[in-house]
C-alpha cells in the first residue's frame, strides 16, 4: 500500500509538470546583458509560444522601407533585436523595455513606434548598400518571436526591341537591361529562340532574347513580352528596324571625304596653276651718269676756257 501511494504521488507531480509545461507562460526567457554592447537572448529549449519565421522583403530604389519583426506593441513587449548582415558588414539595433537602447549602424536605419505602439525598422532612402539578411528577435510577455528577413533591392529594368542581320539571316533582339532582379522575356511566335542573363558590377542584370526569324517572314505583328517584379503588367514591345547610326555617320564622313579629294582634283585640272611673273626688283636710288663723251668734252672746255685766262 506504502508503494502504491509513492507512485500515485510521483504520477501526479509528473501531471502536473506536464500541464505547466504545456499552459504556462516561462517568465524566465530572456536575460539581458549589460556587460556586452549587444542585447543577447537566452531562449529556453521548450518554448510553446516561440514563433520563428522566414521570408524574403523587397523595396524599390530610395523607397522609405519598412520592416516589421511582430505585431505586438510596446505595452507588451520586453526588448527587440535587430541584426544585420549586409555583405558581410554585421550591426545592430535594439530597444527594451528599460530604455536600454543600442544601433552600431549609423547609417540612418532607426527603430520607430507607430501611433499604436507597433515597434518597426526604418530604412530611408533605400538602395543596394542596403540588401542583406535582416535577422530579428522579439521577446514580449506570452512569448517571442523570430524571424530572418531576406531584404533586397527591386528596380524596373529599361526595355527595347529591334531587327538586325546576323550573316545571311534576319535576327529580332529584346532586351531588358538594368534591371533587379532579372526580368523574364518571351516572343510572340515559338521560332528558334535563346536567352542570355548578365550579371553586371553594379549588381544589376542585363537579360537578352534574341530570336532567329524564318526567311521571308512577315514581322509587322511580331512582339516580345518582358516580366518583372516591379510592374503589374507585362510589358509589350515590338522590334523596329535597327539602324546603326555610327556606321552611318563614319560612311557620310567618308564619302564627304572622298568627294571632296575628287572635286579638288578636277578644279586643279579645270584651273591648272599658273607661274606668276617674277616680281621686279626694287630700284635703289643710282645718281644720273653722264656718258663718257660728254664727260670729256665738258673737261676739254674747262681747260680751254682756263688756257685763255692767260695768254
Amino acid at each position: 500500500m506504502g508503494k502504491t501511494s509513492i507512485i500515485g504521488v510521483i504520477s501526479l507531480l509528473a501531471v502536473s509538470a506536464s500541464w505547466s509545461l504545456e499552459t504556462g507562460y516561462n517568465h524566465n526567457i530572456s536575460v539581458i546583458s549589460h556587460t556586452s554592447p549587444f542585447l543577447t537572448s537566452i531562449v529556453p529549449l521548450v518554448q510553446q509560444h516561440g514563433v520563428i519565421d522566414a521570408r524574403s522583403e523587397h523595396f524599390h530604389l530610395g523607397s522609405n522601407a519598412i520592416l516589421k519583426c511582430s505585431n505586438k506593441t510596446w505595452s507588451e513587449m520586453i526588448y527587440t533585436i535587430w541584426k544585420l548582415n549586409l555583405d558581410g558588414i554585421m550591426c545592430q539595433i535594439s530597444s527594451s523595455n528599460d530604455n536600454l537602447n543600442l544601433n552600431t549602424c549609423n547609417d540612418g536605419k532607426a527603430m520607430l513606434n507607430t501611433s499604436r505602439g507597433e515597434s518597426y525598422l526604418q530604412i530611408p532612402g533605400f538602395s543596394k548598400r542596403d540588401e542583406g539578411i535582416y535577422h530579428c528577435e522579439s521577446v514580449y510577455k506570452a512569448g517571442s518571436y523570430t524571424s530572418n528577413i531576406d531584404v533586397s533591392l527591386i528596380a524596373p529594368p529599361s526595355v527595347s526591341a529591334w531587327l538586325e542581320w546576323e550573316g545571311s539571316r534576319q535576327v529580332a533582339v529584346c532586351l531588358a537591361e538594368g534591371g533587379k532582379p532579372a526580368a523574364s522575356i518571351s516572343w510572340s511566335e515559338k521560332w528558334n529562340s535563346t536567352s542570355t542573363t548578365t550579371l553586371n558590377l553594379d549588381g544589376f542584370n542585363k537579360v537578352e532574347s534574341r530570336l532567329v526569324l524564318p526567311e521571308g517572314i512577315a514581322t509587322g505583328n511580331l512582339t516580345c513580352a518582358v516580366i518583372h517584379p516591379s510592374w503589374e503588367e507585362v510589358h509589350m514591345v515590338t522590334p523596329e528596324i535597327f539602324i546603326p547610326w555610327r556606321l552611318v555617320i563614319i560612311s557620310v564622313g567618308t564619302i564627304s571625304f572622298i568627294m571632296a579629294i575628287l572635286g579638288g582634283l578636277y578644279f586643279t585640272r579645270k584651273h591648272p596653276c599658273r607661274i606668276s611673273p617674277k616680281a621686279p626688283q626694287s630700284q635703289d636710288y643710282v645718281e644720273e651718269v653722264e656718258p663718257y663723251a660728254s664727260y670729256v668734252q665738258s673737261v676739254n672746255s674747262i681747260y680751254n676756257s682756263s688756257a685763255d685766262l692767260f695768254t
